[in-house]
């Protein structure tokens, strides 16, 4: 930016998830970015992500917004993406013509948070595995509504994200209970991917699957509670606290498989450069992620 930043115009920017949307309005100063102001959105109030951005908006875009960049929860082709878990339909050039703003791009969500890391200081990680960090490839994991998954190639100084759609690919039992839930998603779902166990609705379909397992119903407490605040936080409420058998096993299983997948994208991508776990549900469920069996699972190749 440099000379000149006091006058260029402010940036629009969001982050557009499965189940939220966060906006944030950006003023260039200097070297950085200074936030204006920012708001958060529940999807499911929404009909198309254009009345997201009309209510952040007022109505219309400032003529002093140049640029306008949004990270979306699916795949980007042609500056145009369908939201895979749910079915908005976002077009940059149908954004830059309603609201009047000459550059809009789209990129995938984990390109976006793999962009971010590079900005972030040292206090904003927290370290699962110490390590000595070597130029090279690096690979990011985000479990929340979905599970996204992103490699990022480092050659000769220059950094490139690279999205995928890894989330989707077929789930890899490695031991007899795992072979067990794969076969109950198969008979739920047909095709038991990742996403199926390592997302917020994953995390509920291995808890169902331990119910099922052993018979009975859930107690009247936590079917309350699941009415209440949601199944999936609930669940993991009560596996950190080891109130509910079927919840300690289903977070402890949902944790073992985070960081198997996690050691599969290190392997598939060579993260020489580090593996980041992203997403949502980590920060949750940060003691569980500490304990142990996360890196056991991801070392044990």
């Amino acid at each position: 930016m440099g000379k000149g930043a006091k006058d260029e115009k402010m940036l629009l920017a969001g982050d557009v998830g499965g189940t939220k949307t966060f906006m944030g309005l950006f003023r260039p100063s200097a070297d950085t970015l200074v936030l204006v102001r920012s708001a958060s959105y529940e999807n499911g109030k929404f009909c198309d992500f254009d009345s997201v951005v009309s209510d952040f908006l007022g109505g219309g875009a400032p003529a002093d917004i140049g640029a306008a960049s949004f990270g979306i929860a699916c795949p980007v082709v042609g500056g145009r993406g369908t939201l895979t878990n749910l079915h908005w339909v976002i077009d940059s050039s149908d954004l830059a013509a309603r609201f009047g703003i000459r550059k809009v791009g789209l990129i995938n969500d984990l390109v976006a948070t793999a962009w971010g890391t590079v900005v972030l200081s040292e206090e904003d990680f927290c370290t699962l595995q110490p390590g000595v960090e070597r130029p090279g490839n690096s690979a990011i994991l985000a479990a929340g509504t979905g599970l996204g998954e992103a490699a990022v190639f480092r050659e000769d100084g220059a950094f490139v994200p690279s999205a995928s759609e890894g989330g989707h690919a077929a789930f890899a039992p490695r031991n007899a209970v795992e072979i067990e839930l794969l076969e109950y998603l198969v008979r739920q779902w047909g095709h038991a991917s990742y996403e199926r166990v390592l997302s917020g609705p994953g995390l509920v379909n291995v808890y169902e699957f331990f119910r099922a397992k052993r018979g009975g119903s859930a107690p009247a407490r936590l079917l309350e509670r699941f009415k209440r605040e949601g199944a999936a936080p609930v669940i993991s409420e009560e596996g950190l606290g080891g109130g509910d058998k079927d919840c300690v096993d289903a977070l402890d299983l949902f944790i073992s498989v985070y960081g198997a997948e996690a050691g599969n994208l290190a392997l598939r991508t060579l993260a020489v450069g580090g593996v980041y776990i992203g997403g949502g549900i980590a920060p949750k469920i940060l003691p569980a992620l500490s304990s142990g069996s996360f890196m056991r699972a991801f070392r044990d190749k």
